[in-house]
């Protein structure tokens, strides 16, 4: 599985940016083992928030995005997901949405589709971080 991350949601919107064709393939090719973290889906909103984007501007943006995006192609948070970030962010000072997308691929073995080298670095580290995980959280066992 291929974890999408915001980078890319940006990037589809940007023709000037270096990663534009890149998210065009990505996004235009969600499915069978493709699929958008819900967090990128918030963390990308609360980005056209804060820059300023009218309400108007982001709705448009997502009805583009709901013709490539279904709840079939969206990878939801779960609260084993949230446990795991929140061990990345104190253990590793990732931030929160980095963190997020991280514990998704830990969680599922995926390889996140992002440029960010700590997602890539800390979701390397998998085994690692896992055991880090278990031996701080002892009523902690589903997890291979």
């Amino acid at each position: 599985m291929e974890i999408v991350d915001t980078v890319y949601l940006i990037a589809y919107f940007r023709p000037s940016d270096p990663l534009h064709e890149n998210a065009i393939t990505y996004l235009e090719n969600l499915g069978n083992d493709r699929v958008v973290s819900q967090a990128s889906l918030i963390e990308f909103d609360l980005l056209m928030k804060t820059r300023g984007l009218e309400s108007e501007e982001r709705r448009k943006t997502w009805l583009i995005l709901h013709k490539l995006i279904d709840v079939n192609t969206i990878e939801p948070v779960t609260p084993l997901d949230m446990a795991i970030a929140t061990y990345l962010v104190t253990t590793y000072n990732l931030d929160y949405f980095d963190s997020l997308i991280s514990a998704q691929c830990i969680v599922r073995k995926a390889k996140p589709l992002t440029t960010d080298k700590e997602i890539i670095d800390i979701v390397s580290k998998r085994n690692q971080v896992l055991s880090a995980f278990r031996r701080q959280t002892s009523y902690f066992t589903s997890l291979e």
